[in-house]
């Protein structure tokens, strides 16, 4: 079970070091189902992934390769975003508005990949009444090819018999006349082939853009946004699990010894190291004045306790 915790909390978006020494088990256990769901989102997007490209590339092994390529991607973007949108514990500049527009900004790009990846999934799951309806669409499609192509081979038709009807009027001989026949006959061949060619590329074509405009938009397939909702449920999820935790928790408490340690130490560092440097490379002793009482944070400005005199005082001098 610990190795199984393990492999999940390296897919939680916390730090997987201070999740191991937790002691608070209930913590343990949430960010092992952060991480679950994690990886429950990259098998949801194989499968929308792989199903988009097997009906673009018409090749189902072609569209694994692919698949996994832009679900390992989109994985990844989405732990990135589950990163940053952990509870913050070091204190920062930004709040109020600031704070609430980037959360909404990122938890929004969160619901965008989960429409991505749900609608493929309702195409896939809705394909039985979907086909029907795209069959309707495809007869249609070459109902009206077959008009346009029925309209501009007339007008070449009635040319060419207008043609030849006049030579014949004009006596012309048959040589003459002959290659404007054959041209006729080519016609009529290639128009029966062109509605061949017609009925074959609309019959193969997978019309997946057609599919996804039903199942977004069509009436009869509303029940599908309530499959979008849960997949938005389920992308959302982990930040809700992780955003609810309590600051005052052993994991956090934890967490923000270690990473205000950090900040504390790298900013000493630097401090010793601005004043080494001036002084071993130019002879001066300097130091470096924070002008913020909670440096190196930056929140609270100092205040300004000195007293200043009037403008009569300023002009006494010189009287």
């Amino acid at each position: 079970m610990t190795e199984q915790s393990n492999y999940f909390w390296r897919y939680s978006g916390e730090d997987i070091g201070i999740i191991r020494i937790c002691a608070h088990r209930g913590i343990r256990d949430r960010f092992a189902l952060v991480g679950a769901i994690t990886l429950f989102v990259f098998i949801i997007s194989f499968f929308s992934c792989w199903y988009t490209f097997q009906m673009l590339f018409d090749n189902p092994w072609l569209a694994i390769p692919v698949a996994l390529f832009f679900a390992w991607m989109i994985n990844n973007i989405y732990l990135l975003l589950l990163t940053t949108l952990a509870k913050p514990i070091l204190q920062f500049k930004n709040k109020g508005v600031i704070k609430h527009l980037s959360f909404s900004l990122r938890a929004g790009f969160v619901i965008l990949f989960a429409v991505f990846i749900s609608k493929p999934l309702e195409a896939w799951f809705f394909e039985p009444l979907l086909s029907e309806k795209i069959e309707l669409i495809k007869q249609e499609s070459i109902r009206k090819a077959e008009q346009k192509l029925i309209k501009a081979a007339a007008r070449a038709e009635k040319t060419l018999s207008s043609e030849i009807r006049k030579k014949e009027t004009l006596h012309y001989a048959e040589s003459d006349i002959a290659p404007l026949r054959a041209e006729l006959d080519k016609l009529r061949a290639e128009q029966t082939e062109a509605f061949e060619r017609i009925e074959f590329v609309i019959g193969r074509a997978d019309y997946f853009v057609q599919r996804l405009e039903l199942v977004t938009g069509n009436r009869s397939f509303i029940i599908a946004w309530l499959f979008t909702l849960l997949i938005i449920f389920i992308f959302l999820l982990p930040i809700y699990l992780k955003r609810t935790l309590n600051l005052a928790n052993p994991y956090f408490k934890h967490k923000s010894e270690v990473y205000n340690s950090i900040v504390i130490n790298a900013y000493r560092d630097f401090k010793l190291d601005f004043e080494r440097i001036f002084f071993e490379k130019y002879g001066i002793e300097t130091r470096v004045i924070e002008t913020y009482a909670d440096a190196p944070y930056n929140t609270k400005k100092k205040e300004d306790r000195r007293t200043f005199n009037g403008q009569e005082d300023f002009l006494k001098l010189y009287r």
